[in-house]
Formats: C-alpha cells, structure tokens, sequence
C-alpha cells in the first residue's frame, strides 16, 4: 500500500514512552520471555551460511534502548559478533524516554560517540533528512536486500534511499482457543462477518467472553483501529497526501468495532495489553485480537491457556487481510569512525540466525524471508504464519507523524463512544477528520 511521507514525522511524547501511549506494541518494557521457543542457539562462524565476512578489527559502540530481556539478547549476540569478527562490541543501552533525545544530542553534534544506533519510525526521517545516517546501499547489496521482506525494508527509505535494515517486528492477528473452537464444531472464522457469527455462536458460556481486545484509551485501541482500516482498504491519508480517516473504509471499520462491543467482557475498555493478555491467557475469552509480540502471554508456562490457542490473519468482508507495523531499525551513524564494522554488525544483527534467537529470548521477531519460512520455528511459535501473511500482503507503518498524539487522543475517546452506542461511527471519524484539518 503507498505510505504517505507523513508518516514517519517525529513524534515525542515527553517523560512518557512513546509506544505506552498513542502508538503501537513494541516499547522498551520487559516482556515475558517466549515458552517454547526455538532451541537455536548464537550461531557461530562454522554454522554461518553466507559468505565469508571481510575482515575487520576495532571497536564498535551501539546505542539502544534499555530493558530486559532485550538487551541481554543484544549482548549474546553481540559476543557472537566479536568472536566471529574480531571487533568488541558495547552496547549501550538508554531508557526510552531519553533515547531519541541522546541519540539526536550525540549525532548533531558529529561526536562520533556511536557507530550504530536503534531507530525508530517516529525519528527516522527527522534522523535520514538531517545526513545522521549512512545510506545502506554502502554495506548492502541487491542480494542482501533480497533476504527480506519488501514491505519492511521500505519503511526505512527515505527519498528513495535506505537508511537501516529492520528488525523488532509486530503487528496484529487473531488468536482462537483451537480447544473450545473443537468442543463446539466451530470453523475459525476468515472474515469480519465470521467473526460476528461465531461471537454470536459463543456467547452463551459462563465461562468465557467470545473475544477480548483492548478497549483503553492510551494507543492499544487506536492501534487495532488501525490495523482494521489497513486490511479494509483505508488509510488515515488517501495518495495525495490529504487527511481521508472518515472514508467509507473508516467508517466501516468502526462500526464492526461497535458490532463487536457486545461480545466483549465486562471492563474491556479499562484493558490495555496486559489486561487482555491476562484475560485470554486466563481462560476468559475464546478468541482474542492481539499484538503479536503479546501471543507469548498467551503461551508461557504461566498461562491457563498455553497450546491452546491458534493464529490467523482475519481478511475484511472484501477478502483482503492487512495490518500496520510497529519496528525499529538499525542504521549506520554517519560519523562512525569504523563504518565497514558497523555495516557488518547491522546485517549480522537483522539476519535470520540472529532473529531467532532474539524470538527465543525476548519474543521480538525478525524482518527476513527465511525467518519466516522456517518450520521450526513456525512449530514453536505458531503465530508466525499469519503474521507472514499480513507482512507480505498489505501494511503500513503504525501512525506516528507529529500531531498524532492528539487525533489519538480524540480517535479513541470516540470510538469507545461509538462502541457505547453513544455516537455514530460517522460523527466520530468526521471528528478525528477535522482535526486532523487543523491549520
């Protein structure tokens, strides 16, 4: 889908993280380690498919976000790095709230302190048009490029030039109890009216609510929204750039979310992520529309539910499936003093070894065809194969442009009205239209 320039604008919202808030899934909060992961371990030189790397020597400083247990895994295979090339490795991790701050501190000021650092969305263009950043095309070749998916690598060009390889991947599916679907002869459902009707079917148990989904004001419910209008067609933006949220798409989208409202449970807009992840991990729901970095929830050792669920990518009633994606990126700092290293360490990093084994410590997932295609690892973590369907189909980055925070702000106080049955899914989105107009 074309992804208009406004995009990828920055965005801070300060003393609070950013992803906690009017945005997506991925922040630099703990997360429960994966169950079941795959057993790969660091890989080394000898298991290392491609060709053999340059050689390479010094130091290398790599600036990202702080939190457990992301940045264990980052140090893992960072010493695999350093054994197999050589170069020490430090990574030096900041919370999130000071993390754009410091990286856009030490990269105007040319210090040269970082050589690699973690990109978000909402700072990546900002970072690409400010020269920050080292054009790939330096370390990548049309065949490393060819390992992942189009769609990803795409978010992070900016004039038509990649800045960074992509990694950190979420985005949204479907999970079912395969248990409960099995007891009550169900079909999982494929489109929106599906869902509807196997709701309906379910919603006689004491037991459980047919689905569960965040309803709290605070981004998750923006995020579902706009994941909805992504595989429905829609867009907050139409091609030429102008504001189009309360299109026919839009309005669509909220109204099923309203259709939905009755088979939610009781309290659902007081549920963020955790909230619903602890109702369907808990037994409380049959079905459940989830960040998919969240399905660990579903499936740790902790879990009532854990083996029990199945994933799909839910299409539209127009029979197509979609979805935005929160990501990061790593990127080359222009004034590296060991940009070759750096280049190596960003594809070593973004490559599927590396990837998996990040899935199996902190349950982030990669960005490379060959991640996805792994039987293994789609055994261990059976969501992988409707994410890969929504990745190669249709996506847009998560919204992130500058006054995001406040359409967010509006967008989801509305639809929760709409989902009260207090407003009309037109009047809302022609509210979120207008101030998105502003000015």
């Amino acid at each position: 889908m074309k992804k208009h320039a406004a995009l990828l604008l920055a965005v801070v919202l300060a003393g609070s993280m950013f992803l906690a808030s009017c945005s997506g899934d991925g922040s630099g909060a703990s997360a429960p380690e994966s169950s079941g992961g795959t057993e790969s371990q660091s890989a080394s030189a000898e298991e290392s498919s491609g060709a053999e790397p340059p050689e390479l020597s010094g130091e290398l400083v790599v600036m990202t976000l702080a939190g457990e247990p992301f940045v264990p895994a980052w140090q893992d295979q960072a010493a695999v790095f350093t054994e197999q090339t050589g170069v020490q490795v430090t990574i030096d991790s900041v919370p999130w709230e000071n993390l754009r701050e410091t990286c856009t501190l030490e990269l105007a000021s040319a210090t040269g302190a970082y050589d690699v650092i973690y990109v978000h969305p909402s700072w990546f263009q900002e970072f690409a048009k400010n020269g920050y950043l080292v054009p790939a095309d330096e370390y990548t070749t049309e065949e490393d490029l060819e390992k992942y998916i189009t769609n990803l690598v795409d978010d992070y060009r900016y004039e038509g030039t990649l800045y960074g390889l992509p990694d950190w991947i979420t985005t949204h599916v479907l999970a079912y109890r395969t248990d409960i679907f099995e007891q009550e002869s169900l079909d999982p459902p494929e489109t929106w009216d599906d869902l509807l009707a196997v709701c309906e079917q379910l919603s006689g148990s004491s037991e459980y609510s047919p689905i569960s989904f965040p309803g709290k004001k605070g981004g998750a419910l923006a995020s579902i929204f706009s994941s909805l209008l992504t595989s429905n067609g829609g867009w907050y933006f139409n091609d030429a750039g102008e504001p189009n949220v309360n299109s026919a798409e839009g309005v669509e989208v909220a109204e099923f979310l309203a259709d939905l409202a009755p088979y939610l449970p009781s309290g659902y807009q007081n549920f963020h992520w955790d909230e619903n992840g602890q109702t369907a991990s808990g037994g409380k729901a049959a079905m459940t529309l989830v960040a998919t970095q969240s399905t660990s929830w579903l499936e740790e050792e902790s879990s009532a539910t854990a083996g029990k669920w199945g994933y799909l990518a839910l299409k539209s009633n127009k029979g197509t499936v979609g979805g935005i994606i929160d990501d990061y990126c790593w990127s080359v700092c222009v004034d590296s003093q060991n940009k070759e290293a750096a280049g190596e360490f960003v594809k070593f990093f973004t490559d599927t070894d590396a990837q998996k084994y990040f899935t199996q410590k902190s349950s982030t997932c990669g960005a490379t065809k060959a991640y996805y295609e792994d039987t293994e690892l789609q055994e261990s973590i059976p969501m992988l194969s409707a994410m890969s369907e929504i990745l190669n189909e249709n996506t847009n980055p998560a919204p992130s442009w500058g006054t995001w925070a406040a359409e967010c702000e509006i967008l989801e106080v509305n639809l929760q009205n709409v989902m009260n049955g207090n407003m009309t899914a037109q009047d809302a989105l022609d509210q979120v239209q207008a101030k998105m107009t502003e000015g």
